[in-house]
């Protein structure tokens, strides 16, 4: 059986794959997680008037947490990543990168349920690019905060691929 964290991990790749199925993408897992990218979501073909690139692809690395303090106020939440993880974020890439992050209530039995008319995976995920921002020098890592307003939805994921093949960046 899997622990906790394993079925929370589970949980949010589900999310996102069908998130990016809502949007019409493909997501793929990478097989060695040494850029701290889990996912790669993909769309092919032109996807915006005026795209420099064709099949735009964003790198995601991939949280999940039960555990979020003060979600509901404004200004969104912090979370704490590694050194390494948040490190390799802010680094300029080929493939965008962004940090997708599934909150989750903090009771097990409310992460999933399932009658004959519906499959509910509650709460949902944020995102965030850390791209340019300043390297952490800690030694443990660095936390960063996370918008409520970022939802990371199919209308969501669909804007940032729009974005990625006319080469813009994804805060603005």
């Amino acid at each position: 059986m899997l622990g906790p964290n394993d079925i929370k991990e589970q949980l949010s790749v589900a999310y996102v794959h069908a998130v990016a199925a809502r949007a019409g993408c493909s997501v793929e897992r990478v097989g060695m997680d040494r850029d701290s990218i889990d996912l790669k979501v993909c769309a092919r073909g032109l996807l915006a008037e005026n795209a420099a690139l064709t099949s735009p692809e964003l790198g995601i690395q991939l949280k999940a947490t039960a555990r979020v303090a003060h979600l509901g106020q404004e200004g969104g939440f912090p979370f704490a990543l590694s050194r390494k993880n948040y490190n390799d974020l802010v680094a300029p890439s080929l493939v965008p990168r962004i940090l997708v992050v599934f909150v989750m209530p903090e009771a097990e039995e409310s992460w999933l349920t399932q009658t004959p008319e519906s499959l509910v995976l509650r709460h949902c995920a944020y995102w965030t690019s850390l791209r340019g921002q300043p390297l952490t020098l800690n030694d443990t890592g660095q936390t960063v905060r996370l918008s409520r307003e970022r939802c990371f939805t199919h209308d969501t994921l669909r804007r940032l691929l729009e974005k990625v093949a006319r080469e813009e960046e994804l805060e603005s």
